[in-house]
């Protein structure tokens, strides 16, 4: 009913002349109406108005009456009986009124317009018909001609509170929620005692985001406002802490108190919106809001395992969880690792929000959509994903009341987000080219260049993400994304302190952050004992040179960082084979120390050897420099080597060995290794060794790699009269391909398999050159960042000594921290 119209009916009942028969009876039971009690006085008024139709007074009444009552359907015939009658055009304004207000509770706008139209013809003194009129055109849609009429009526009477709310309505309805706000506080200002004007201020100030407020104004006259609409108001204020909740704070330490305070008023809701009575499903219906809005609080809060079982706890009651609620669910389920679960559901909003609707939510369903697919290993579906979250987004947008375009903040989000899809994806060098290019076009943001380091730190460059780095903190030092990125590449620069420092912080700061929790945990794996254990298997050949029946294995054993740069180690070894002259068992036991510094690592180490000649010591010094992030050089010498050839000690012999590399390592995709190794046996036998190896990366996908080895090898020996293999002057070269397939990926675990395959030519001075082919297939197991396993089988064909020889092997490796 619009404003001021139940009073002016009421004022009709008053000011209508009572006819003769109007008894004490009848009074009452009008009294009783305008107090609320409808029924009574109705039944009165129909046997009236059917044993007398020429009463006017009860017809008229009647017809006032119902409309108070909501009964539009009565008051209609009623009208029509007037009508036919002859008697309409002699009711009194608010007879009209009533019948305008009925047609236009049944939603026929055109002819509930007519009669308010035709009111203010009839009647131009009564204002009831012009805010009428306003609010049929408000509620049939003509948003723009309900607000001009409104606010004509308000230019003509200021200080006239119908007007006032009148006005307010229709802006309301035309989602002008702050106009209609000025004009509801206008109101509510001249009449803060009117019920109708608390009850549309109070509105008002919902429909405009101050749920506070609102709940503070309600609480001043509570006796307007049930408990249903106490509640709701309740849960309005909570609502609106969840939304602030996900807003940054000025303190880091203030970011969940806003999440607390939330919900602490649900916990004292619910118990109260579940005791409560059923009134038409009002409290169930607001329990079951409660409990919704309660999971975003639970999601800004970080308790994801609390969104996860609380949702499902719905589900299971057979509750439809609105879509405004299902991203916040669908990231916990992502947070907790349930990928496919959340892709479900954040394609589940990005379908409830087509472009144009709401452009942030949709990026989030979108970026979220990515997330998912990504961490499932859907790589495809990842990639259109972010594509069509980027195509959605133009780069400027218009700002009202801004002259010149603005920066829009969602393309840059598309963008970040696009720049990890080729990176999770193994493209890192189109991941370079994208991140490059926005850290050129915005370089003072600095998750930007925090992203950039994260891109070199996968192509190997650390020393290159510490000076984005760098960079990047001197726009925001304690930035969540620049500390961690930091801490990793101090991991990769072997700065240990710096590493603990930055794991410190940040945990400390963000203990829920998951980039927080993997720096963390790299710190704790970095600190763990290691366990090394490396060996072969022949399984089958017809070699004189490597032995029938080789086995080989040795395990080594690394203690935990002791003072962080330091590390003792231990091993043991064994290595057997049969050759003609018999058979030699090669046991061999090491002990040392590792040093681990920026740019260095240096082991000293010394040994005992057993090869059936009593044991003797040996001793070993190895050093290796980075140069940059490309460059490594190193040596290493070993008295006793390890690597001497088995028939070699079977005989007595053993050799002292000098090795000195460089390596160019352009990143994770290319390296090359120059190799030259001198050795002298104490048969006196002088070898020289050198060469070239090198990997480079033809192809790659998510689950596939394709990769070319090469391998350039010769030596030269001072004496061939040996037991051994020792030709005067060697040459080796071996191209190969090899291919490697993610069987399996979930996280930190992996599953791989690799197959090889490579031809190539071996010349021997004094005995020509053949042909090397190279056959191998292997897998690889990974999981939970401290264990790792491999094997691989190898099958080769090559000549020795001009005689075609072949081998079967198998290579074996395992690596695990505890």
């Amino acid at each position: 009913m619009p404003a001021g119209l139940a009073a002016g009916l009421a004022a009709a009942l008053c000011c209508m002349p009572a006819p003769a028969q109007a008894d004490a009876e009848y009074e009452v039971l009008i009294q009783r109406a305008r107090a609320g009690d409808y029924g009574s006085a109705l039944a009165m008024l129909r046997e009236r108005v059917a044993s007398a139709p020429s009463d006017r007074r009860a017809a008229f009444d009647r017809i006032i009456i119902a409309g108070w009552a909501g009964r539009s359907d009565e008051v209609l015939a009623a009208y029509g009986e007037l009508e036919q009658a002859g008697a309409a055009r002699t009711a009194p304004p608010q007879v009209l009124a009533a019948a305008a207000g009925a047609l236009r509770d049944q939603k026929r706008w055109d002819e509930a317009l007519a009669r308010y139209r035709e009111g203010r013809q009839r009647y131009p003194a009564e204002p009831v018909f012009a805010l009428g009129e306003v609010g049929v055109l408000a509620d049939s849609g003509q948003a723009a001609e309900a607000v001009s009429a409104g606010q004509a009526l308000v230019r003509k009477q200021p200080d006239d509170v119908d007007s006032r709310l009148a006005l307010a309505y229709a802006q309301a309805r035309a989602g002008e929620p702050y106009e209609a706000l000025f004009e509801a506080d206008q109101a509510y200002t001249r009449a803060p005692k009117r019920a109708d004007a608390v009850r549309a201020y109070v509105g008002a100030l919902q429909r405009a985001g101050l749920p506070d407020a609102a709940l503070r104004v309600a609480g001043e006259q509570p006796t307007l406002f049930d408990t249903a609409a106490r509640q709701t108001l309740e849960l309005d204020a909570a609502a609106e802490l969840v939304r602030l909740a996900d807003m940054p704070t000025r303190m880091e330490a203030e970011r969940f108190a806003i999440a607390d305070r939330a919900l602490a008023r649900y916990d004292a809701l619910l118990p109260a919106l579940q005791g409560q009575g059923n009134k038409e499903g009002q409290s169930e219906a607001l329990y079951r809001r409660a409990r919704i809005d309660r999971l975003g609080a639970l999601h800004a809060r970080l308790r994801m395992q609390d969104v996860v079982d609380s949702y499902e706890a719905l589900r299971a009651e057979g509750v439809a969880v609105p879509v405004y609620a299902l991203g916040d669910v669908a990231s916990a389920y992502l947070y907790l690792r349930h990928p496919e679960h959340a892709a479900e559901l954040f394609r589940q909003v990005r379908k409830a929000y087509p472009p144009g609707l709401d452009p942030e939510t949709r990026l989030k369903a979108q970026t979220g959509l990515y997330y998912a697919n990504a961490e499932a290993e859907a790589f495809d579906p990842a990639g259109e994903a972010v594509s069509e979250a980027r195509a959605e987004q133009p780069q400027w947008r218009r700002v009202r009341g801004q002259p010149a375009r603005q920066p829009n903040e969602l393309w840059l989000s598309a963008e970040q987000t696009a720049t990890l899809a080729p990176l999770q994806a193994g493209d890192t060098p189109q991941a370079q080219q994208r991140t490059e290019e926005l850290v050129r076009n915005a370089p003072g943001h600095s998750g930007l260049r925090a992203g950039l380091a994260n891109v070199y730190l996968a192509r190997g460059w650390p020393r290159a993400a510490e000076q984005e780095l760098k960079a990047a903190e001197t726009l925001a030092p304690r930035a969540l994304a620049v500390e961690v990125q930091q801490g990793h590449a101090a991991l990769d620069l072997q700065e240990w302190r710096q590493a603990e420092m930055l794991r410190d912080d940040t945990l400390a700061r963000f203990p829920e952050d998951l980039a927080a929790r993997r720096l963390a945990r790299e710190w704790a794996v970095h600190n763990k004992a290691e366990l090394r254990i490396e060996g072969y298997r022949g399984l089958a050949n017809d070699s004189p040179v490597v032995g029938d029946g080789n086995f080989g294995i040795e395990s080594v054993l690394y203690t935990p960082p002791i003072h962080y740069d330091w590390r003792a180690f231990g091993g043991v070894g064994y290595a057997t084979g049969r050759f003609d002259e018999g058979r030699v068992d090669y046991r061999w036991a090491r002990a040392g120390v590792q040093r681990r510094v920026r740019d260095l690592t240096v082991e000293a180490e010394l040994s005992t050897h057993g090869y059936g000649y009593g044991a003797r010591q040996g001793g070993r010094v190895a050093v290796d420099y980075d140069l940059d992030d490309r460059w490594r050089i190193g040596a290493s010498a070993a008295m006793r080597s390890t690597a001497t050839p088995l028939r070699a000690l079977l005989n007595g012999i053993y050799a002292n060995n000098v090795q000195v590399y460089g390596r160019w390592r352009a990143s994770e995709a290319s390296e090359w290794m120059l190799t030259v190794a001198p050795s002298h046996f104490s048969d006196g036998n002088d070898r020289l060794e050198g060469g070239i190896s090198g990997v480079q990366r033809i192809y790659a996908a998510p689950h596939l790699k394709a990769d070319l080895l090469v391998d350039l090898w010769s030596s030269r020996n001072s004496r061939t009269d040996v037991p051994y293999y020792s030709p005067r002057a060697d040459l080796t070269v071996l191209p190969s391909a090899r291919l490697t397939h993610t069987l399996y990926r979930r996280y930190e675990t992996a599953w791989e398999q690799q197959f090889l395959g490579g031809a190539g030519t071996y010349s021997q001075q004094g005995f020509g050159t053949g042909a090397i082919l190279l056959l191998g297939y292997g897998q690889r197991y990974r999981t939970n960042d401290v264990f790792d396993v491999g094997a691989t089988v190898t099958a080769s064909s090559r000549p020795y000594d001009g005689q075609r020889e072949r081998e079967l092997r198998i290579v074996f490796d395992l690596t695990y921290r505890f």
